[in-house]
């Protein structure tokens, strides 16, 4: 079976994207799943995590990142190998005695001068903008969704805002997480972010498309805005024309998950990482996403 490409993203940033993809891909890998994440985030803080300052500095230096990649790709025009540039066995979380099946394509502090001079050098070229967005989309298409043969899930750590990579792999995802803490200014953005990228497309009815899901995250009951606004998320996503749907699962404000990302001296295991949390939040939440795709 192909695997499914989840692209976890929000305009905003801070409102815990690279957390959700590594409990999520934790929690899959926990559960038998093959999983590669791809950060698409030029903070790199999802390589950090997984890979180590160390090894990623190394990888950085060796270019084996996706922008050295994409530089190579579409600037020098060469033909560099995509799979080359995967990191394999990079979790150290331990389950049932094994390290988590994680796998890991990088990206350094460079991803976004290169994606702003993949830009520079296209139009330069005379490509125009649609022209460019097409070819972003082709390579996508043809590099990037072939790993879905290698992999049960692909998640996409994408950065805040919309950087070319980021809105050619959230428009190709077979999933879209939006995570959003339910307050004012995490919200805001909301409804543009949706439209920008769900709006009508002259090459490809993305009208269509599955709608992205809204994932609640640093959710505290005991706030009143948070109540609020997650009792108006609920209301707008039952409206018949709503732009979004909304996970059940509420990704709570707390230390332990925080904690979760940090690098540890002892090796730790899933269960030990994650402790009640696996019940609460991350089995929901991978039983929802499985759900969404066996509705499909």
């Amino acid at each position: 079976m192909v695997g499914k490409l989840i692209s976890v993203a929000n305009m905003k940033g801070g409102v815990g994207k690279t957390t959700t993809v590594i409990m999520l891909a934790e929690a899959l890998a926990a559960g038998g799943a093959r999983v590669l994440i791809v950060d698409l985030d030029p903070q790199a803080s999802v390589s950090v995590c997984l890979a180590g300052e160390a090894l990623l500095g190394d990888l950085i230096a060796k270019g084996r990142t996706l922008e050295a990649y994409l530089a190579l790709k579409l600037i020098i025009r060469e033909k560099p190998q995509l799979q080359a540039r995967i990191r394999a066995g990079v979790s150290i979380t331990t389950h049932r005695g094994s390290p988590l099946a994680l796998s890991l394509l990088p990206a350094g502090p460079h991803l976004r001068l290169v994606e702003r001079e993949i830009l520079y050098t296209l139009s330069a070229r005379n490509l125009s903008m649609k022209e460019i967005d097409a070819k972003l989309r082709r390579l996508f298409a043809s590099e990037f969704r072939p790993l879905a043969r290698a992999y049960d899930y692909i998640l996409f750590d994408c950065a805040p805002g919309l950087s070319p990579m980021t809105e050619v792999a959230i428009r190709g995802a077979d999933l879209v997480l939006v995570t959003s803490i339910p307050d004012y200014l995490s919200t805001y953005g909301l409804d543009a972010f949706v439209q920008t990228l769900w709006a009508w497309d002259e090459e490809e009815n993305l009208q269509s498309r599955r709608p992205p899901y809204i994932l609640v995250t640093r959710f505290q009951q005991q706030v009143r805005q948070h109540r609020h606004i997650l009792a108006r998320l609920e209301a707008e996503a039952e409206a018949g024309d709503a732009g979004f749907r909304l996970l059940a699962t509420r990704v709570p404000q707390a230390a332990s998950l925080a904690e979760a990302l940090m690098p540890r001296a002892v090796l730790p295991t899933f269960v030990g990482k994650y402790g009640p949390y696996i019940s609460t939040v991350l089995s929901p939440l991978v039983d929802e996403v499985k759900g969404i795709f066996h509705a499909a």
